[in-house]
Formats: structure tokens, C-alpha cells, sequence
């Protein structure tokens, strides 16, 4: 159960990467006569890393844990685990980033298999595969990941 709130904070704390991954002009750069690609690329990091900031909250708000890990209390919990055990934290963002290349890896191998530009017409839905794959493996599970692990390192640094 633990693990499925992760998830579900995990997707709204994401759901701004989600809207980029999208719109194909910001992530192709053969998708269509304007490319927004550097915009795009901007847009994804700047939307992964506020997730990940923010991700301690929206996962204190569905899954709390009194008095340490509610929607109030669980960003100074984060914050103390970054200042009290940050070899530890360095390695839940170790794994997040792990788990993100694998997304990105299998994204990129279903996108070789089936391009959506095909003789010069780009098709939205062999688009869409790919970016959807990435979207739950990469950005949904990276970030459930690293919350769970947050978590646990928090449980530690009470005293």
C-alpha cells in the first residue's frame, strides 16, 4: 500500500513532466516544422527537479506517518536527512537517477522499433508510446523510489 501512495505522489508531483512529454514540438525536433526542443529539454528538468523537491510533501499528504512525516512536517523531515545522513540521501538519488536511465533506456528502444516518423509522416500515437513509457518508468518510479527511500532514512534520524 505504501508503495502505491508513492506512486500516486509520485504522479502528481510529475504531472507537469507529463504535459511537456506531451506536446511533440518540445521533444522532437522532427515532429513538426517549429522546434521547441531546447524549451522542452528546459521545461522537463526544471519540472523533474521541482517533483522531486516537492515530492516529501504530496507523499505526506497521501500517505502521513504523525508526527514526522505529514504534508506540514515531512519537507524539514527531508531536510534534515539531507543534513544528518547525506552519503545515505546521495544514494536514494543514486538509485532515482538508475532508475531513470533504465526508463530512458527502454523508451529509446521502443522508439527504434517502431519511429514515429515513417516516410516523412509523424504518427502521435507511435509518438505517444514511447513518452508514456518513459513517463512511468523514468520520471514515476524514479521518484516513488527515492521518496521510499527518503522515508526510510527519515525513520532513522529521529532522535
Amino acid at each position: 500500500m505504501r508503495f502505491l501512495r508513492a506512486v500516486l505522489s509520485a504522479v502528481v508531483a510529475t504531472l507537469p513532466v507529463l504535459v511537456v512529454l506531451l506536446i511533440p514540438a518540445f521533444v522532437r525536433a522532427d515532429s513538426s516544422p517549429v522546434s521547441l526542443i531546447g524549451i522542452g529539454g528546459t521545461l522537463l528538468n526544471a519540472a523533474f527537479l521541482a517533483g522531486i523537491i516537492l515530492i516529501p510533501k504530496f507523499n505526506g499528504r497521501l500517505d502521513p506517518e504523525v508526527p514526522a512525516w505529514t504534508s506540514a512536517t515531512a519537507m524539514a523531515t527531508t531536510a534534515r536527512v539531507w543534513r544528518k545522513r547525506l552519503w545515505l540521501a546521495l544514494l536514494a538519488v543514486l538509485a532515482l537517477l538508475a532508475i531513470f536511465a533504465a526508463g530512458q533506456t527502454a523508451a529509446y528502444l521502443l522508439a527504434q522499433s517502431a519511429p514515429a516518423v515513417v516516410d516523412g509522416e509523424f504518427s502521435y500515437a507511435r509518438f505517444l508510446a514511447p513518452e508514456l513509457v518513459v513517463y512511468v518508468l523514468g520520471y514515476v518510479l524514479s521518484a516513488a523510489t527515492y521518496v521510499l527511500l527518503i522515508r526510510v532514512l527519515a525513520r532513522k534520524t529521529t532522535d
